[in-house]
């Protein structure tokens, strides 16, 4: 059985490793500022941020998705696992909007913690090809 911590690094390393090679540079850039985003503005603000910043859609069959929008998805997928704080939300946005006070600190504690792991891995893997 793997401890919670060792479930944030390997959820982290794997997210790390499915971006691909021409975008880690990007990637890690922007995993070491979400971070401090949460802390100055809160987990509300800085995923709306993320969210808004993601590209639109350009070709529905060929989209490419930038570092804000595998960083907003990335923290969403881990915070609405469950056993986590939005667990029965659909999306992070709409358990940031719906849930209680006492689910958004839980939640922005666990993003911080996740978000150690991602720049950690992030600077790691930048500007390696293969992993």
């Amino acid at each position: 059985m793997q401890t919670l911590q060792q479930q944030r690094a390997r959820f982290a390393l794997t997210q790390v490793k499915a971006v691909p090679a021409a975008d880690r540079e990007d990637f890690k850039r922007q995993a070491e500022s979400f971070p401090a985003m949460i802390r100055m503005n809160g987990l509300g603000q800085a995923a709306a941020f993320y969210f808004s910043k993601r590209e639109k859609e350009k070709n529905k069959d060929a989209r490419e998705m930038n570092a804000y929008e595998r960083l907003y998805l990335l923290l969403g997928e881990w915070l609405t696992k469950p056993g986590q704080p939005y667990a029965s939300c659909e999306n992070l946005l709409q358990g940031i909007t719906q849930q209680n006070m006492h689910a958004y600190r839980l939640a922005q504690a666990e993003a911080l913690l996740l978000l150690d792991w991602v720049k950690k891995f992030a600077k790691a893997f930048a500007g390696e090809e293969n992993v």
